[in-house]
């Protein structure tokens, strides 16, 4: 009989907070009656690995159960201790998440006849883990589970492999193939026995690796915990080019500033917010999953556009469509929307006010600074502002052609664009040749885009970030958006390929960036493609970049 053995953890499941020791800065948020102080945050995760720790020393195969026993941590608002030993399980249902490669390989060593095994040095019980398991796609009823707190030996010293051995009446490890994480005790101990081995490794991204690197913080480890959110959404999803550009880029930035949106809105006390068509569709989406968390803040989407909302010949439709969705209204609203020039607002505000309304506020988060009498206390975009003060090169964010990225690529979508209102009901236009931006592929992104986005909401609430928003806006997302502008990558700039888009007021098609190696085509003036630098960096070998750049620094 030929045996096929898995690790579980970070080989067939991987955890949307990363590391177990992030896991234990995402229990603590949960651990009080009411929201702790930072202090006792941080002595609650302490004193959870002191319990861990000396249980390790004294006794290795212990369990969850004997770790909350040894807790030894009191607070007045700490929850009882079988409520805490309760929640970490459900924490841990809730974060951990399938690797589909590690999946497919099980299928085809089952599909070999292979006996499916799965070991693990962990202090969670099998039934647990069988649970999460099955549900995840990997377990199946005639495969094992063998964990070290239910067997009294670990792999780290081989001693669980020969349990299992003995276990399972196999003469020897001849016939063994074991895939494992842990260089010591997946790799190194079971091949000093015998067994076959093949050390696996999921690998973060360039920008979640450097997240993960930099995460020096005393406190809550967000910078970890996103790359880990980011690293667990790629391995869970079916790869393809697009994949980390929106887990990396797009749902950070979108993500932190989406909560502080409606943190902002729920504090200021506006009734409702109001999500533009067609740029504010996927934040749209982003900010209904976190809704929950602010109930007091209702979510619209609005069919608006400048042709509908400049047409002055349309003021009775108009008005009627924006009293039937409450945004003609002398309750206290705002839209939402990606970049304005400021005008957009001062048009809706004077129509709105012409007919006894109140004016509306504006959520966005890029603001050109092109508009006189622009009144900046209405628009809510200080945060990006500020960067791009601070961060010369970040000012490139407000320049043609990333203008497009943001409108179109951040916020694909298929929505259709309204002209006009007739009976209280939006009028849209169905020439597709109107349409900015496309892909020459032919391929539709807007269900990635949607499906990714709204997953990693969902997660970066469960994880405990949506607190660390502003944190994560400003250190996270905005510098690793500049660092891409300024020298992209290339498994990044993939997602980019074959993405066009129209000038407007003209039907030249350009290119966003296009692989070339003809020097000259790169340096000309006259190009069918908008970004020269990430045409460079997409065109050319990494070895030349980086001599290029060791250049431009002598």
């Amino acid at each position: 009989m030929q045996i096929s053995s898995f690790d579980i953890f970070d080989t067939c499941l991987v955890r949307k907070c990363g590391t177990p020791e992030n896991m234990l800065d995402v229990l603590s948020q949960k651990a009080f009656i009411h929201e702790p102080q930072e202090w006792a945050r941080q002595e609650f995760v302490a004193a959870r690995r002191v319990a861990d720790h000396k249980l390790w020393q004294e006794n290795p195969h212990y369990t969850l159960q004997d770790i909350w026993a040894e807790f030894d941590w009191s607070h007045q608002y700490i929850k009882p201790k079988n409520e805490l030993c309760q929640l970490e399980q459900e924490l841990e249902r809730e974060m951990l998440v399938p690797v589909l490669s590690m999946r497919d390989k099980v299928k085809e060593c089952r599909k070999h006849g292979d006996k499916i095994i799965f070991i693990s040095d962990m202090y969670l019980s099998s039934d647990f883990l069988i649970d999460i398991l099955r549900n995840s796609g990997f377990y199946q009823d005639g495969d094992a589970l063998y964990v070290s707190c239910e067997c009294g030996a670990l792999k780290w010293d081989g001693e669980l492999f020969e349990y299992v051995r003995k276990q399972e009446n196999m003469p020897s490890f001849r016939h063994w193939h074991h895939y494992g994480d842990n260089k010591q005790g997946d790799y190194n101990a079971p091949k000093k026995l015998g067994i076959k081995c093949t050390l696996v490794y999921h690998a973060y991204t360039p920008y979640q690796q450097q997240w993960a690197d930099n995460d020096y913080s005393l406190g809550f480890k967000y910078p970890s915990i996103l790359a880990g959110l980011g690293r667990a959404l790629h391995y869970s999803t079916e790869w393809n080019t697009h994949t980390d550009f929106v887990l990396d880029i797009i749902a950070p930035f979108y993500c932190s500033w989406m909560y502080q949106v409606l943190a902002d809105a729920q504090k200021r006390g506006v009734k409702r917010l109001y999500f533009c068509a067609r740029d504010a569709y996927q934040i749209h989406k982003i900010a209904l999953a976190m809704q929950p968390l602010f109930p007091e803040v209702g979510i619209e989407y609005v069919y608006m556009s400048r042709k509908a909302l400049y047409n002055e010949d349309n003021a009775e439709a108009k008005l009627a469509y924006y009293k039937q969705i409450g945004l003609a209204t002398t309750d206290k609203v705002a839209i939402v929307d990606t970049t304005t020039s400021g005008k957009t607002l001062i048009v809706l505000n004077e129509f709105l006010t012409a007919h006894k309304c109140t004016e509306v506020t504006a959520y966005y988060y890029l603001l050109w600074n092109k508009v006189d009498g622009v009144d900046r206390s209405k628009y809510n975009v200080q945060v990006f502002d500020q960067y791009v003060k601070d961060n010369l090169p970040a000012s490139r964010f407000l320049n043609h052609p990333f203008i497009f990225i943001f409108e179109n690529y951040f916020s694909i979508n298929k929505e259709p664009k309204t002209i006009d209102y007739k009976d209280n009901k939006p009028v849209f236009i169905t020439d597709l040749m109107e349409e900015d931006c496309f892909f020459t592929n032919g391929y539709d992104w807007t269900g990635l885009h949607e499906s990714l986005l709204v997953e990693y909401a969902k997660a970066y609430v469960k994880c405990g970030l949506g607190v660390y928003s502003r944190d994560i806006f400003e250190r996270i997302a905005l510098p690793t958006m500049n660092t891409f502008f300024e020298t992209p990558h290339k498994v990044y700039l993939s997602a980019l390929d074959s993405y066009c888009f129209i000038e407007n007021g003209s039907s030249k098609q350009y290119f966003f960036i296009k692989k070339s190696t003809n020097i000259i085509e790169l340096i000309r003036k006259k190009r069918n493609y908008a970004w020269r630098r990430g045409t460079i960096y997409y065109s050319f070998s990494n070895w030349l970049l980086a001599i290029l750049k060791f250049l431009k620094h002598e």
